[in-house]
């Protein structure tokens, strides 16, 4: 499951940045004189000498700087337009999670400052001392499912990282259309990835591999506890929230192709040999949870100001309106 938040991970550019970072003096690709060098992504020497030599040369001759008058500061209602997407994503995180209690002694999330409940996680079944029969099904349930990784196997590989491809086939995305619903998506994710961390390190549960050596999964086990599942914590998560967003409220064909990509994604991770099924199941109970108070965070009360608007209603009101 994916851990780091990036607004802009739709960016095509970004997945070669471990690559070649430290690769200056790539003229093919102009990073040595592009934006990644200017702001600091990349070191380049040979920008930072042509800056400096430049600005001697067209300020020569320039007096003392003049007196700049006093300003403002940026007015309310442009300030979300005008911060950065990792600044924006810094202030939904923090509207999203400063509201939440995680309770590991009753496995549930609460709303901060009062009981009221947002999802309950039980144990699953394959964890009852009392009935280890349920534990050798749920092995048995994966290691059949090993059947399917010849057909499966590039799904697997590439929903190691954030699914973005797989929305924009069903949604027909576009980034240049769509930015806020990508940036609403990374939100999700990243919202998601933090929350069902809380509750597997309070399961602490172990994945398939170490229970069984004939599960031999196709990826490297995550370093962290199987249940409950985060794909499909995320795939849910996903689902409910743009649903909502394309304001789907009967079944149509986007709804429920979005809800079996959802199946599907975290079902992969079965074959790949990484979770049981129960805990596809709880991932999408914790989902879907998720998908309803990130919603309720997003509505705008009828009569509020643009200008008084938190950064996810303004958020949601950008995403809602890419989809007339």
């Amino acid at each position: 499951m994916p851990l780091p938040f990036r607004n802009d991970a739709n960016d095509a550019n970004d997945a070669n940045d471990a690559n070649d970072a430290n690769d200056a003096n790539d003229a093919n690709s102009g990073r040595a004189s592009g934006v990644d060098a200017y702001s600091g992504r990349v070191t380049s020497p040979l920008l930072a000498r042509a800056l400096q030599t430049t600005h001697g040369e067209i300020t020569r001759g320039y007096p003392s700087v003049s007196p700049v008058p006093a300003q403002e500061a940026v007015a309310r209602e442009a300030r979300m337009g005008r911060w950065s997407r990792d600044v924006r994503g810094q202030l939904y995180a923090f509207e999203l999670l400063s509201d939440l209690d995680f309770d590991c002694a009753n496995r549930s999330l609460k709303r901060r400052g009062g009981n009221a409940q947002i999802v309950q996680i039980d144990p699953p079944d394959y964890e009852d001392k009392a009935a280890p029969e349920n534990l050798e099904s749920a092995l048995d349930e994966v290691i059949s499912k090993a059947a399917l990784r010849p057909d499966r196997m590039e799904e697997i590989l590439t929903q190691v990282t954030l699914p973005y491809a797989f929305y924009a086939m069903v949604l027909n995305l576009q980034p240049g259309r769509h930015r806020y619903t990508y940036e609403l998506l990374a939100t999700v994710w990243q919202m998601s990835t933090v929350v069902v961390m809380q509750f597997k390190h309070c399961f602490g549960i172990k994945r398939p591999a170490d229970r069984s050596p004939l599960v031999q999964p196709v990826l490297l086990t995550p370093g962290h506890g199987a249940y409950p599942a985060g794909h499909a914590t995320q795939g849910y998560f996903a689902a409910y929230v743009l649903k909502k967003l394309l304001r789907i409220n009967a079944p149509d064909d986007r709804g429920n192709q979005l809800d079996r990509l959802a199946e599907r994604i975290a079902e992969n991770r079965v074959v790949a040999g990484l979770h049981y099924c129960a805990d596809n199941d709880a991932g999408k109970k914790l989902g879907e949870a998720l998908g309803d108070y990130f919603c309720g965070k997003c509505a705008i009360a009828q009569g509020t100001k643009p200008e008084d608007y938190t950064a996810l209603q303004w958020l949601w009101e950008r995403a809602i309106g890419e989809w007339p």
